[in-house]
């Protein structure tokens, strides 16, 4: 089974060819959390149990966990990205064999962060999720680059596009030109939708926008904007780049959606 995993720090976002969209859920994870006396059947509510550990993910994190985080890093090679994968593969995915598309921040998206990645999910994972017990085994893992994957919805053939790609803990600035990604004209600001004590979606755009212009991005150019943060923040990027739009209507899934896109061009050949 071929699938694209975007394990964010807000949402975990999970895509292969058999669903109509993407399936989003709560990144949030709990460890250790004890058993309760009254269970709940909800949707996202993950019961797991994986490497000796145990604990709540999803829905039932965010209501149940006494200690619940979800882990907003400039690299995804950490437990935290890891289950999120490993709880949407065994809840949507089909089959055990699996081949997969993960992403990471443009920042980080360098080779030893790709093997450190790659080492992670390739092999065998026993996880339990609500009682049920699934034996994981990811054959082939990708990494491509966040931001730059929700381009390839849009980009055309021959010219080149920006994207701000806004999400929980990270800005990743991406330029694509004649559908390849541009390395030097790409870029990732360490903050994120959660990363301020408490956010002001007016100075945070500005510092988005500041940033680009820093880069030397034109401010007459088209900027589509995606990612968790898109709507709340796209009126106050527009205040020094007047003509940014949307990237999509739905700007939680874009990143996901690119990266099938890419996995089935990786795997299928």
């Amino acid at each position: 089974m071929i699938s694209a995993i975007d394990p964010g720090g807000c949402n975990t976002k999970y895509l292969d060819a058999r669903l109509p969209k993407p399936v989003m859920f709560p990144s949030a994870i709990g460890i250790n959390d004890l058993d309760r006396n009254l269970k709940s059947t909800g949707e996202f509510d993950f019961e797991w149990e994986f490497e000796g550990l145990t604990g709540f993910a999803g829905s039932l994190a965010l209501r149940e966990s006494e200690y619940v985080e979800s882990r907003k890093d400039d690299s995804k090679a950490h437990f935290d990205a890891k289950l999120r994968t490993l709880i949407a593969l065994h809840q949507y995915g089909s089959g055990n064999d699996h081949q997969i598309l993960v992403g990471q921040p443009i920042e980080t998206h360098t080779e030893a962060e790709k093997q450190s990645i790659k080492k992670m999910y390739i092999g065998t994972h026993d996880l339990t999720v609500n009682g049920r017990r699934k034996i994981i085994h990811i054959k082939s893992c990708e990494v491509g680059p966040e931001g730059a994957a929700s381009g390839l919805l849009i980009a055309p053939a021959a010219g080149t596009i920006r994207i701000i790609d806004i999400g929980s803990g990270s800005v990743n600035f991406a330029t694509i030109t004649d559908r390849q990604f541009i390395n030097k004209s790409s870029f990732t600001l360490p903050e994120g939708m959660e990363s301020k004590s408490k956010l002001n979606a007016r100075s945070f755009g500005r510092q988005i926008a500041a940033r680009a212009i820093a880069r030397k991005w034109d401010k007459s150019e088209v900027i589509y904007i995606t990612g968790g943060g898109a709507e709340e923040v796209l009126p106050h990027i527009q205040a020094l780049f007047p003509l940014a739009v949307l990237l999509d209507p739905d700007p939680f899934t874009t990143n996901v959606r690119g990266l099938l896109m890419i996995a089935r061009r990786v795997y299928s050949g």
